[in-house]
């Protein structure tokens, strides 16, 4: 018996890359899976039906049960129509993968209300859109063990980055919003994960900075999007007991994250603080957070903000 058999699966953004991996992985563990992509392009343009129904008919040539479904995750009610239609092939829904996503790339003061809009729609919108179809489901179903939800979040989300203002918010926010949902639908037996994979695909191939730091290696390709798909299929199973937490994941190396933490503490007791008493106060807590990133390449110690950052800010003149 394989680890999913008889579960159900959703995979956005499977037509292509990690996308596809994970689809692949859940049909070989035994899920029925609805591959959905609405077939656009990097920068969130056009469509092709094409990668949705190829992996499909991978998946049924290689023995498993596959449907495509061409839906815009970014569209509320397109995002139903996924649900629905996991509901009417195969009679029920028990896994949502949330991966579908794009990159437009832009310094803050050059972003345009296109880059901005188009990203948070959808990363974060299409999460939001697509969950919240799928939590009403099981809902009306009522509680029943061995659901789950993963998302998708990202390094640069977690460790953010400068041009990647837009990308970097909406995956905090699904991070964030992550850590609602495990809150919200554990009582109805739904476990809620995200993961920050890194991963060579279509965005990666489009920058030539990110691409750098992942090249291509002969023997153990630690970049190849297939390493990632063991971990999809281990948070969908049993196995996981795991919810609201985000792990990354590159290779052969996982990281469980933790979250934000209230480092320090400054109190002036049942009294309100003056700017010049937090000023006294703040003074010798360190400008700099330490920290334990994991980008592209492995975990590294480093600090956020980083000395970049400090020695910009440093340089600018006083009277400027």
């Amino acid at each position: 018996m394989s680890l999913l058999d008889g579960k159900v699966a959703v995979v956005t953004g499977a037509g292509r890359g990690i996308g596809r991996a994970h689809a692949l992985a859940l049909a070989a563990a035994g899920a029925r899976v609805v591959v959905n992509d609405l077939g656009g392009s990097v920068l969130g343009e056009g469509g092709d039906a094409d990668a949705a129904n190829a992996v499909a008919e991978e998946i049924r040539d290689a023995g498993g049960q596959a449907v495509a479904n061409l839906a815009s995750v970014a569209d509320w009610d397109g995002a139903a129509t996924i649900v629905e239609q996991a509901v009417r092939t195969f009679g029920q829904l028990d896994i949502v993968v949330n991966n579908a996503g794009i990159n437009r790339p832009a310094a803050i003061a050059d972003m345009t209300e296109a880059d901005f809009d188009l990203e948070i729609a959808v990363h974060l919108k299409g999460t939001a859109a697509v969950t919240r179809a799928a939590a009403a489901h099981w809902r009306d179903r009522g509680p029943e063990l061995g659901r789950a939800l993963i998302n998708t979040t990202s390094p640069v989300g977690l460790h953010p980055m400068p041009a990647g203002a837009a990308y970097g918010a909406a995956k905090a926010g699904i991070a964030a919003f992550t850590q609602v949902a495990a809150q919200e639908l554990a009582e109805l037996g739904i476990r809620a994960n995200a993961i920050a994979p890194s991963g060579r695909t279509r965005m990666v191939e489009a920058s030539d900075f990110v691409l750098a730091q992942m090249p291509r290696r002969d023997g153990f390709d630690r970049h190849l999007p297939e390493h990632i798909a063991p971990l999809i299929v281990y948070l969908a199973s049993p196995l996981c007991r795991f919810t609201g937490r985000v792990f990354g994941v590159e290779g052969g190396d996982v990281v469980l994250f933790a979250p934000w933490d209230g480092e320090h503490l400054i109190s002036n007791g049942d009294a309100t603080w003056t700017p010049e008493g937090l000023a006294a106060a703040l003074d010798p807590l360190p400008a700099q957070a330490n920290t334990r990133a994991f980008f592209p390449g492995g975990r590294l110690d480093t600090v956020s903000p980083p000395h970049r950052t400090l020695k910009a800010l440093a340089a600018v003149p006083r009277d400027s």
